[in-house]
């Protein structure tokens, strides 16, 4: 995982408007956590923030924090941001401690790779249902991102939480579920005067079965009133 320098400022303006005031000067509330030692309030400058977070990695890095001036005092990863909910601007950020020999319990972004034939060829449609993994592991083998082969991929078959293995890391999500699958393409039926509802939805050549024995169904309707 990718590494980043930090300097940020112990925070003695504590509380709601303590907060607001240090976001008043331009600056992030954040606590600093973990490793038994004691939390401690601390403000991070606005746009060393936004720099850190416009790496590739994003909020998946390690933290050389430098405390007050001092030279990487500790190293911490990013375990929670509030965002203003309209504005989406950063409200607080909460840094746990970490130590070199001692798992971490992280969410690392799923990559996919390849193409799937039934995608390509238009028989089916490709379902990225889980976007990250939760991992543990030491922090020096934390992956940037896990990466998903789809290139063999057909309609109905999935990967699987299960089917992903890395070196040196534990997954953590449940092992059945669908990480990535192949959908089978859902086809609009047209509705006619007496048969198939008003936008009723048919899934592949099952659904072209059902919409021809709803046309043939009013038909003969049609013919015994008459």
């Amino acid at each position: 995982m990718a590494t980043v320098k930090l300097t940020v400022r112990r925070r003695t303006d504590t509380g709601k408007q303590g907060s607001k005031r240090t976001r008043a000067l331009g600056d992030v509330p954040a606590v600093l956590y973990g490793e038994k030692q004691d939390s401690v309030p601390i403000s991070i400058e606005l746009n060393d923030l936004r720099a850190l977070l416009s790496t590739p990695s994003g909020r998946n890095v390690i933290i050389h924090l430098g405390l007050d001036g001092e030279e990487a005092s500790a190293r911490a990863v990013i375990r929670d941001m509030v965002r203003d909910p309209v504005s989406r601007e950063i409200l607080h950020i909460d840094l746990q401690r970490i130590s070199e020999n001692k798992p971490v319990v992280m969410n690392v972004p799923v990559n996919v790779v390849g193409e799937s034939p039934a995608v390509k060829e238009g028989r089916g449609i490709l379902d990225h249902t889980m976007r990250q993994l939760e991992v543990r592991c030491l922090p020096r083998d934390i992956p940037e991102h896990i990466t998903v082969d789809v290139s063999g991929l057909e309609v109905k078959h999935a990967i699987h939480v299960s089917d992903i293995s890395v070196d040196d890391v534990e997954i953590l999500d449940n092992a059945d579920r669908p990480v990535v699958e192949v959908l089978l393409p859902t086809l609009f039926v047209e509705p006619t005067e007496e048969g198939a509802e008003v936008g009723e939805e048919v899934e592949g050549e099952e659904g072209a079965e059902v919409a021809e024995g709803a046309e043939e169904g009013a038909a003969e309707t049609s013919e015994e009133k008459s």
